[in-house]
């Protein structure tokens, strides 16, 4: 059945001038828009190209700048590292904060010695005053 289906339609290609030439017809559309694809295709296939190589040398720059941060942030460059500076800095803020809080408790203890100074001397003050003024 399948032989016989085949060989109706290749008769009717070849035996009919009309069915040929829309056969070829469609052959040369299908062959133009396969062309206008491929071109289509090449021609994003090269911007793609393009875009990649201007990724890649953005990379590459990215990549720099990575290790110059890299040997600042770690190996210092000509100074200490960063590192080792912002370690060295939160040292000095502990120092400086005990040092407040210190300074905040004398503080407190000169303001209540001198309380203390200052209600033991006014009666003798006081007593002074009367003693001279009677």
């Amino acid at each position: 059945m399948f032989i016989e289906v085949g060989k109706t339609t290749s008769n009717k290609i070849e035996g009919d001038g009309d069915l040929s030439k829309e056969a070829e017809k469609l052959v040369a559309e299908f062959s133009d828009d396969l062309a206008v694809i491929l071109e289509t295709f090449i021609g994003e296939t090269q911007d793609a190209k393009v875009v990649i190589a201007r990724i890649e040398s953005e990379i590459g720059r990215l990549k720099d700048d990575i290790g110059s941060l890299n040997k600042t942030l770690i190996h210092g460059n000509g100074q200490p590292p960063l590192i080792t500076r912002i370690a060295v800095v939160e040292e000095r803020v502990v120092e400086i904060k005990s040092n407040i809080d210190a300074m905040s408790a004398e503080s407190v203890e000169s303001k209540r010695i001198r309380w203390d100074f200052l209600i033991a001397a006014i009666p003798g003050i006081l007593a002074l005053l009367v003693g001279i003024f009677p």
